[in-house]
């Protein structure tokens, strides 16, 4: 089946989408939102009474399935012929992982994981940084809080913080010191999130600022103590003493795999972005 390689989706943000570079319009919120639905499901059918349910809910009518027919078919003329493919109890989206930036993002945090999995920690930085460079705002922005939205988000937000803890993981690896004022910023807004307390007390450390990082666990805390009655973990009390005693492993990052060395089967095959999806053609 012919598809269009010049067709792009972005869900890293507000929806939108273009064709052979520039962007397309895609209609009214319930149009966008019969997309967004197939989005969040893509390459899965999507059965009819799903999508009049999540596009016109409570207020669903006799009307609402020639609604939708009406609404895909602008879609196809918009998005390409063969985007949205006709199953026999309802819909699947029909693009490649290169056309949406969410399948992107996973593509390239797989790598950027793998590569630290192997300490090639610039490689795995550079992977991580492409994948983070994606986002443009919260994902599926405008429908945040629909309930056939909320499995979707979480799990890409889950992702983006886990790319970003292993970013910053290839960033202290490397020695690159200018985290501390990201992680200053990530743990205001992350307050109880213990990875991003425990990375900016080791880069305060490293640069100096001992006092600093034992006072930020002294904060990180009483937070914890304040808004959950919780103690800090064992493993970020164990990081506090190892500050305290001048830990010298605290201070020297780990060894460095060669970034030239040959890559593994696992890591060659996440190199092919259609790798998992090569049964589909």
């Amino acid at each position: 089946m012919h598809r269009d390689h010049d067709l792009r989706i972005d869900v890293l943000g507000s929806l939108r989408a273009a064709r052979h570079g520039a962007d397309v319009r895609l209609g009214p919120p319930q149009r966008r939102t019969v997309l967004a639905v197939l989005l969040c499901g893509v390459r899965q059918v999507i059965a009819t009474d799903r999508l009049v349910d999540c596009v016109w809910g409570e207020h669903a009518g006799s009307a609402s399935v020639g609604s939708l027919h009406v609404h895909l078919s602008h879609l196809r003329r918009t998005l390409g012929s063969d985007s949205i493919v006709r199953h026999v109890h309802g819909y699947a989206l029909a693009i490649r992982q290169d056309q949406l930036d969410a399948d992107e993002f996973d593509h390239l945090a797989a790598l950027g994981h793998a590569a630290l999995r192997r300490n090639q920690f610039r490689r795995g930085r550079q992977h991580l940084a492409a994948a983070l460079a994606l986002w443009r705002g919260h994902a599926y922005e405008e429908f945040d809080g629909a309930p056939w939205a909320r499995g979707e988000i979480a799990r890409l937000d889950a992702e983006r913080l886990g790319a970003l803890v292993s970013r910053i993981d290839a960033d202290l690896a490397i020695g690159e010191r200018d985290v501390v004022g990201e992680l200053e910023s990530l743990v205001v807004e992350h307050p109880l999130h213990e990875s991003f307390c425990a990375r900016l007390m080791v880069a305060l450390y490293r640069a100096g600022r001992q006092a600093d990082a034992l006072a930020q666990y002294r904060a990180h805390a009483d937070h914890l103590v304040e808004s959950s009655g919780l103690a800090p973990t064992p493993a970020l009390r164990d990081l506090q003493l190892r500050i305290l005693r001048h830990d010298e492993r605290l201070t020297i990052p780990p060894r460095q795999a060669d970034d030239k060395e040959t890559t593994s089967d696992d890591e060659q095959d996440l190199a092919d972005p259609n790798h998992h999806r090569k049964e589909e053609r």
